[in-house]
């Protein structure tokens, strides 16, 4: 790295005591720190609102059963959650702390990146109020997931390649290898955008960068970094891959496609629209081309293979800070006061937006009444849950004493179980199974529990007995039914709940026939 590099690094002179030269970039960074710092105030002053979301159940429970894979995750959003709830039981402040600081973050780098780009500050400030406004970025930094922490890993990982491509400096990818290695801790599709950036640097170039010894050590960095995970993984016969398949995308492509101009906000699509066409056809991005070229790669392969609609957005981060570089510059080619204004108008609705779709702004006992839970189905798995657990416990303490010890609870659903533990102290509920995901590596319930509550499986009004209790249950009939108290029409409104005596065949035997991927 060259002093010239340093300096625009630090925005002072390299010579200056550290002190010096942090007030320095602090002074020269400030709208963007002051920016993510909002976001972070606005995640925080909300993190109580409506209650935990079914995601956020398992992942609190596999905190309690640490391990270095799952199924369908690994294990450094476990163990965040496991972290807060040992500092603060039952805490959703606590539990969505991480969140907000990641939604924080990749805020400020959308910034950092579009200034890598030779964004001056009006374009840092574009692409990171793009990430701002955005309904994505909020609703994710609401709720403690891997694609919250997963968004903010691939934004650090485009933020230092761009240092790589702008500096020339090959020593960043031991960095890129360190971030690329952590993040996978989080998410294993991590790898796969680490990937696609690189056949865009061997596609657009420039190939120099991949000489030498640094792209291997930062390569090995991050297999080291990511080796647990993997070797669990391997050793459990590749479950994560299963899982994709289990999920894969049942939308048309037609549907893929249309998702992109919505997810962050429909606002917000000509930003990144303009940041790929700035990637690829204009002169001075050329040495961040493979950004745009990544992009286009990394959609072709998620359409022919069907990946979630949500695939994408790690991909984003380079086009937004492209993005806000090239509406910075439509700013300034004329009629600058009616640009400028719809400029601010947009972004002013889509943040308007984002906050009432993604934040709980709007009183649970009102929502019913809106269409907010039919625009984002994640608000409606953030309620009703108490209501699950006490109709559940409901059906417990009606079973006379000598029952109750035989009896076990087993859920449909990771949610339904992780709702089922949280509250089973509280309500005093029986040991709690399931055979979905996770779960199931957490089972079977004991021999001698002859007696099972079991939640119905198709979700809500649709549900039925499992398939496998109405062989092994000669005595099997429905107890209940499941509302919640706000009349909130989400996954489990109107689940069914049966009784299951008698069970004729041993949890060992049956246990295979209720696992289940999805």
């Amino acid at each position: 790295m060259t002093s010239t590099d340093l300096q625009r690094a630090v925005g002072s002179d390299p010579l200056r005591p550290p002190a010096g030269r942090m007030r320095a970039a602090v002074r020269e960074l400030w709208p963007l720190l002051a920016l993510a710092a909002a976001v972070l105030v606005a995640l925080v002053a909300s993190a109580r609102g409506y209650g935990f979301h079914r995601d956020e159940l398992y992942i609190l429970e596999s905190g309690r059963h640490l391990a270095w894979g799952y199924p369908d995750h690994p294990p450094l959003s476990p163990l965040l959650a496991r972290i807060a709830d040992e500092l603060a039981p039952g805490s959703l402040l606590a539990l969505r702390l991480p969140a907000a600081l990641a939604a924080a973050l990749t805020v400020l780098l959308l910034g950092l990146i579009a200034r890598e780009m030779g964004g001056g500050r009006r374009a840092q400030l574009i692409a990171a109020g793009a990430g701002a406004s955005s309904a994505f970025v909020l609703a994710m930094g609401h709720l403690l997931t891997t694609a919250t922490l997963g968004l903010a890993f691939a934004a650090a990982l485009a933020w230092v390649l761009a240092r790589v491509l702008r500096t020339g400096d090959p020593r960043w990818l031991l960095l890129a290898g360190a971030v690329l290695g952590v993040g996978m801790l989080n998410r294993l599709f991590l790898g796969v955008l680490a990937v696609v950036l690189v056949a865009g640097v061997v596609a657009a170039g420039p190939r120099r960068l991949l000489r030498g010894p640094w792209p291997l050590l930062g390569a090995g960095l991050a297999a080291l970094l990511a080796a647990p995970t993997i070797w669990w993984q391997a050793t459990h016969g590749w479950p994560q891959w299963e899982m994709a398949g289990a999920i894969g995308d049942r939308s048309s492509r037609l549907d893929f496609v249309l998702y992109q101009f919505v997810v962050l906000s429909p606002l917000l699509a000509p930003v990144w629209l303009a940041g790929l066409v700035r990637l690829l056809r204009t002169p001075q991005a050329r040495p961040f081309r493979a950004f745009g070229v990544a992009f286009l790669a990394l959609a072709a392969l998620l359409l022919v293979t069907s990946g979630q609609e949500h695939y994408l957005v790690p991909a984003y981060p380079a086009l937004l800070a492209a993005g806000g570089i090239a509406t910075a510059d439509w700013l300034e080619r004329g009629a600058r006061r009616w640009r400028t204004a719809t400029l601010s108008a947009g972004m002013s609705l889509s943040l308007a937006s984002a906050v009432v779709l993604a934040l709980p702004v709007v009183p649970v006992h009102a929502l019913a009444g809106t269409p907010l839970v039919e625009i984002n189905s994640e608000i409606g798995e953030q309620i009703g849950w108490p209501d699950l657990a006490r109709t559940v416990a409901g059906v417990h303490d009606r079973l006379p004493e000598r029952d109750q010890a035989r009896t076990v609870v087993v859920a449909d659903n990771y949610g339904q179980a992780g709702a089922l533990a949280h509250f089973q102290a509280e309500l005093g509920l029986p040991p709690v199974y399931s055979g979905h995901n996770g779960f199931a590596a957490w089972g079977p319930p004991p021999s001698g529990a002859d007696i099972a509550i079991l939640l119905g499986t198709g979700g809500g009004e649709r549900s039925v007995a499992p398939a496998w209790a109405r062989w092994a249950c000669p005595d099997l009939v429905q107890v209940a039914t499941v509302h919640n108290s706000a009349g909130i029409s989400n996954q489990e409104q109107g689940t069914r709940v049966f009784l299951c005596r008698q069970l004729n065949t041993p949890w060992p035997q049956l246990w295979p026939h209720a696992r289940h991927l999805g």
